[in-house]
């Protein structure tokens, strides 16, 4: 078992069987009685028994409420029933088995106990509202790895009036801890996988490729000394290609757990500067278009490539100038870089999507849809490519 911890407080600890002490670490946060958070598939795969025996191993915490969550679009819904489940069963701490949709909303949770403003819409944009008041305990045992939400600060909450995500930033998101069970992950599918291996590599190029050289050279320049440039080096720019595949094509559940760690590695080292343009970008198209956030990743990465191609070509390849690894670029001149990167990283998601995701289906738009795609990042503000300085004609001229 490994344990890792970073700036925003989420302590991560990895093994083969690392829900076996979920009942010392809820002790050690001082809960006494937890409300469980899953889903229907968790529960038919067994993964929820297993959790409830960890937490009321000893007999010290008590298990207050199990919560199956359900048509996860309706925000609103969702919270105030999660809110009320844990209320009229006494519970003082929560733990969620999941991932997406279903961690951010067990977060957000936290979020309304933890302040006692029960009103998410006051979190919408940054404020100073909302500090801690009462302490809830929060842990999180993701079921498929690479998607990150179970390890940082940001949570996702559809707004249903204007029907549009809204990313909500605040330090209280952050679970007290993210458990990554080698049993849990090895069970997903190889799509499931593939998808993971997509937004993992989406990660990695938010943390480098932005608009402006300035916003990613702090994580370049200080890369000996600085946690977030270590991570982007070791799991973004290093040997992120050949470790995806190798775990992809291997049934060994220790390849498949250390990608899952490194993912989360990538993700905590985000948190500071946002989730960046794939990320929103994905998150809109999903919205505009009805499909499933994870389906989207793939022309979000190759649209996000594109877009800086066009508004900042000049700083991209300066960005790329001190990228180690991803020796198929190394060779291009300068002043190619930018392009030859570009190629390797879609040929990649390629490869990835006719391997493993049979079933994808490219993505289209008619040019209301670009135009909504636009309209919804600009209700972005976290976006690393700040909504300030994006280019919503370029944005809509790179979503083929």
């Amino acid at each position: 078992m490994r344990y890792a911890e970073f700036s925003n407080g989420t302590k991560i600890i990895d093994g083969e069987r690392g829900i076996a002490d979920l009942q010392i670490l809820l002790c050690g946060l001082g809960a006494s009685r937890v409300m469980i958070i899953g889903d229907r598939h968790m529960l038919s795969e067994g993964f929820l028994d297993k959790v409830k025996d960890s937490v009321s191993k000893g007999g010290e915490v008590a298990i207050g409420a199990v919560y199956l969550g359900e048509n996860l679009q309706d925000s609103a819904s969702i919270l105030n029933d999660m809110y009320f489940v844990y209320m009229s069963n006494g519970c003082d701490g929560i733990v969620v088995c999941g991932s997406g949709k279903l961690v951010d909303y067990a977060k957000l949770l936290r979020l309304e106990l933890s302040t006692q403003v029960k009103d998410i819409s006051k979190f919408f944009n940054n404020s100073t509202i909302g500090r801690k008041v009462i302490d809830v305990p929060l842990i999180a045992i993701p079921y498929r790895f690479g998607v990150g939400n179970e390890c940082n600060a940001l949570a996702v909450y559809y707004d249903a009036q204007k029907k549009l995500s809204r990313n909500i930033f605040h330090e209280l998101l952050s679970p007290d801890y993210c458990i990554i069970d080698g049993n849990i992950m090895s069970s997903a599918s190889k799509s499931a996988m593939a998808y993971g291996v997509l937004n993992t590599l989406g990660k990695a190029i938010d943390g480098f490729i932005a608009t402006h050289y300035a916003v990613v050279g702090i994580a370049i320049k200080q890369v000996d000394g600085h946690a977030i440039g270590k991570i982007f080096s070791k799991v973004a720019l290093t040997n992120l290609r050949s470790k995806a595949l190798d775990m992809l094509e291997s049934s060994q559940e220790e390849k498949v757990m250390n990608f899952a760690l490194e993912s989360a590695y990538l993700t905590k080292g985000l948190d500071e500067s946002g989730m960046g343009m794939v990320y929103s970008l994905a998150l809109a198209i999903s919205d505009v278009k009805g499909i499933n956030y994870f389906e989207c990743l793939p022309v979000a990465i190759r649209a996000s490539l594109d877009f800086n191609l066009r508004v900042c070509s000049d700083k991209y390849s300066q960005a790329l100038w001190s990228f180690v690894g991803w020796q198929e670029y190394s060779q291009y001149p300068q002043e190619d870089r930018a392009k030859g990167f570009v190629s390797c990283v879609k040929d990649f998601v390629d490869e990835i999507l006719a391997k493993y995701v049979e079933e994808y289906t490219p993505i289209t738009f008619n040019d209301d849809e670009r135009q909504a795609v636009a309209i919804e990042l600009s209700y972005n503000p976290h976006m690393l490519n700040n909504p300030r300085r994006f280019d919503p004609i370029a944005i809509k001229a790179v979503l083929k």
